[in-house]
């Protein structure tokens, strides 16, 4: 009975996916300090994985103004992002969005890839008290506030009195209640799980009964899904419930996924099947990390989960999963993108050469990554017959790539330059988050190692190690005759 249950709920789900029909969103905005720049709409495709994707793309024109169309069915969390800075926001279907974009002109041409987010402020032309992101955003702030003062007290000490407190000054200004179909007050009421999840962290049974023991998984509600990862975090290996003997034979020793999915169906927490399969999809993500587990047998269940599932919405996750498990894997083709020398030529990276190809990322104002290119003339002039080095500049403006590279002429750095030209998707793409950092592609231009050794930590070493032939030992029995 439950087996018909469940494929009959899962047609529905189909059914009801299929009916619904995208609709318009229309974004219009006015960045002034970006004129001629290209400004992204970037989508999340699922929030298990935090996964985005380039939903629209126009370039800026000379008054700052811009018009961006995408289309959707249901409430999305997004980002505006410009160049490398990003700024989150809600769209709804059906919805025109008039925005104003503000940054800080001065730090936006010289910041780091790290520093994505910090400094674009998107606010609407004009107030409107029930907008979506007016509402999250007033209450966020609010909850942020009340709790900052009480967090000590329910998150350590476990006071109850403090924290019924502070749940009441929460519900005297917010309707805390279950509304799974309202997109607004399931972020309320998911974010308030949140807090009760920090204050009854070993009641588990209780918070699963209260928040999750129910029909819907609210795949698109940020909310919803920040309170189910934390809530089921490396749980199927933490929980005492699971042995792990369980693990080992179903993953290692023969990936076996149904045997697994009814094993820890046992757990109470686990019960719900559209729940335990989400977390088993979830767990296996994070078991690829660890050395206990096979990494070749998750893919073989994460492939079977994608081929069996009832459940169209894992399907997308269990892709964006397996990319991210598999992206930077040594062999890997890494995109040709057009880079720019300082002269407007282009320069493609990933081409195949014959030799190995030790890329630097760095900008004109990061002083580390111009102390460690000392260290790459270095690692040049040693290994020039088998290695290349590639700098390549993330500054936001070109001309101070090219101011820099009249600083530091060819006679002090002289190997190759380019500047990677406005390609925020690919820098998006090989997660640069700091500088300098480096890849390594070997001569058929293919990707060695994402993280390779640093200039001053071990890079030396490594190259020696990989060009250097290895000493042959003299015959013992010639050295005694000489």
């Amino acid at each position: 009975m439950k087996r018909v249950s469940l494929l009959l709920a899962s047609l529905l789900t189909i059914l009801t996916l299929s009916a619904q029909k995208l609709k318009d969103v229309v974004i219009e905005g006015n960045a002034p300090f970006a004129k001629g720049k290209e400004v992204r709409l970037l989508v999340f495709d699922d929030l298990l994985t935090y996964t985005t994707q380039v939903a629209a793309k126009a370039t800026i024109n000379k008054n700052g103004d811009f018009k961006l169309h995408y289309k959707t069915y249901e409430t999305t969390l997004a980002q505006l992002a410009i160049m490398n800075a990003k700024a989150e926001f809600f769209i709804e279907p059906e919805k025109e969005y008039h925005l104003d974009i503000e940054a800080d002109e001065e730090i936006f041409q010289i910041v780091s890839p790290e520093e994505y987010g910090i400094f674009l402020k998107v606010t609407p032309h004009q107030t409107d008290t029930t907008e979506l992101n007016y509402k999250i955003n007033l209450f966020s702030n609010f909850f942020e506030n009340v709790t900052t003062a009480f967090h000590p007290y329910f998150t350590y000490l476990k006071n109850k009195n403090k924290y019924d407190t502070l749940t009441s000054i929460i519900k005297e200004h917010f309707d805390i209640q279950y509304n799974p179909t309202n997109f607004y007050k399931s972020y309320i009421y998911y974010t308030f799980a949140s807090l009760e999840q920090s204050m009854y962290e070993k009641s588990l049974e209780y918070i699963y009964r209260q928040y999750l023991d129910n029909e819907y998984i609210l795949y698109n509600n940020p909310a919803y899904m920040d309170f189910f990862n934390t809530f089921y975090d490396n749980y199927l290996y933490n929980s005492r419930r699971i042995s792990k003997t369980i693990l080992t034979e179903n993953i290692n020793e023969t990936p076996n996924y149904l045997n697994l999915f009814n094993e820890v169906g046992k757990d109470p927490v686990l019960q719900n099947e559209r729940i335990r399969e989400l977390v088993i999809i979830k767990n296996l993500g994070q078991f690829h990390a660890s050395q206990d587990f096979s990494k070749a047998n998750i893919i073989k269940l994460l492939d079977y989960i994608f081929e069996n599932t009832h459940f169209p919405e894992h399907k997308k996750i269990i892709e964006n999963l397996k990319k991210r498990l598999v992206k930077f894997k040594s062999g890997e083709e890494i995109k040709r993108v057009a880079l720019k020398e300082v002269s407007g030529a282009d320069f493609k990276l990933g081409k195949p050469a014959k030799k190995w190809t030790y890329v630097q990322f760095f900008n004109s104002q990061c002083e580390d990554c111009i102390r460690e290119m000392m260290v790459l003339k270095e690692l040049q002039e040693k290994f020039k017959d088998s290695l290349q080095i590639v700098s390549v500049s993330v500054d936001m403006n070109f001309n101070d790539f090219s101011n820099f590279r009249q600083s530091y002429d060819n006679k002090l750095f002289d190997w190759q330059f380019a500047h990677f030209n406005d390609q925020y998707e690919w820098l998006d793409e090989l997660r640069l988050l700091s500088l300098p950092e480096y890849i390594l592609l070997s001569p058929d231009g293919k990707l060695y190692d994402r993280y390779p050794a640093l200039p001053d930590k071990g890079a030396m070493m490594f190259f020696k190690q990989k060009f250097t032939p290895a000493e042959i030992e003299d015959d013992p029995l010639k050295r005694e005759k000489n």
